[in-house]
């Protein structure tokens, strides 16, 4: 090697090094000044267009590309499981929302967690359904009502899951000695035999398994969650059955309004979505993809770089807890930037409108439901 060449060697190893240390030292920068979020609360505020950032939220170019940096983008949400029986077996699933304003109160007060009223999941179609049957008498035990565990007719896996329940009300009849039962075929014969009643509600809840017999959902592998972890390959940190308790990882997005809220993933209707995300495949739930039980997510799937679902910014809602329309059946809507070299931080349902109506994005039903409610977080 000549004395020209191993020079020019040199300078070009040298300016690589320089640029890398310029790059973090911007990006440790950028974390110090996130760093100063009140951490009592979090807004969330739209970059503006002409470079300037707001604190926790910032749209940087990096090489040409735009990136979209947000603080807590991942959270360690930690949620009560609910035991109960199916076939059987035991099973520990979630209550998160509920067609009825008392029940989702008292399942609320039950688990000491937010359970949300939800009177559009009362528009499921029966397709989508599955029963779980709660006793209001006979043995005391550590179901919601004071007695026995709830009994479910099916577990993930089974083609008649679902994590969307009719309540059935179970109740002994006077003079019979009742006996604690696992499993639909048992109560369906005790109520044959005249020992008990079943009566069907037109209350549905929102109870998505994490543990069953044989299987979970799928914890992930790298637990450690930072701003810029990866969306998929699982959705749960831990599952203590002995604490009763699963640790979620929950995802930020934007409400209606731009305001930030975090979602937990726990099931969708197409397998290969399913697999990708890490949660339970069901089937069921894809009958709802155009009734009124379900609601727009919008997802990017182009644009500025971020943690949303396709590596994209994060999505906006177009509902919240306590709007008419919310739902945790969410109807992805594939949001596309018809010129990706010159996308906008979007943080709101109008502002998504006004792109559209200027012809500066596509939406389209993306032929999938998922399941993904909403949580309570306390920062």
């Amino acid at each position: 090697m000549t004395k020209s060449n191993y020079n020019k060697k040199v300078q070009t190893k040298m300016w690589k090094t320089i640029s890398t240390i310029a790059i973090l030292l911007s990006a440790t920068a950028f974390v110090s000044s996130s760093a100063s979020i009140n951490s009592s609360s979090i807004s969330v505020l739209a970059a503006p267009s002409n470079g300037s950032s707001s604190s926790g939220n910032q749209v940087m170019t990096l090489a040409h590309t735009l990136v979209q940096n947000l603080t807590r983008t991942n959270l360690a949400v930690t949620l009560p499981l609910t035991r109960g029986y199916v076939n059987g077996f035991e099973v520990f699933y979630l209550s998160t929302e509920a067609s009825d304003k008392g029940l989702a109160d008292h399942l609320t007060n039950f688990t000491h967690s937010r359970v949300s009223y939800t009177p559009a999941l009362k528009n499921t179609p029966p397709q989508s359904l599955g029963n779980i049957y709660v006793f209001g008498n006979g043995i005391k035990g550590s179901g919601p009502l004071g007695f026995q565990s709830n009994v479910a007719d099916s577990q993930p896996g089974d083609p008649a899951y679902s994590p969307l329940w009719r309540i059935n009300n179970v109740a002994w009849k006077q003079g019979v000695s009742p006996q604690e039962l696992k499993s639909e075929p048992e109560i369906l014969s005790a109520q044959k035999s005249g020992e008990l009643t079943v009566t069907p509600s037109d209350v549905v809840v929102n109870c998505p398994f994490v543990q069953w017999h044989g299987g979970s959902l799928k914890e992930r592998s790298d637990k450690t969650l930072t701003d810029l972890s990866a969306y998929g390959g699982g959705q749960v940190l831990n599952i203590d059955t002995k604490k009763m308790e699963v640790t979620f990882v929950g995802h930020r997005g934007f409400a209606p309004d731009g305001s930030t809220i975090y979602y937990i993933a726990t099931d969708a209707s197409v397998k290969k979505v399913a697999d990708a995300l890490g949660v339970t495949f069901v089937n069921k739930t894809g009958a709802a993809l155009l009734s009124g039980a379900s609601s727009d997510l919008y997802v990017f799937t182009n644009g500025i770089k971020g943690t949303g679902p396709m590596g994209f910014q994060a999505s906006i809602a177009s509902s919240n807890v306590g709007d008419t329309g919310y739902s945790p059946l969410w109807r992805l809507q594939a949001t596309t930037w018809k010129d990706p070299s010159h996308p906008e931080f979007l943080t709101s349902l109008t502002q998504i409108t006004s792109a559209a109506q200027a012809g500066k994005l596509s939406t389209n039903v993306a032929g999938v439901v998922v399941n993904c409610p909403f949580v309570e977080v306390r920062v």
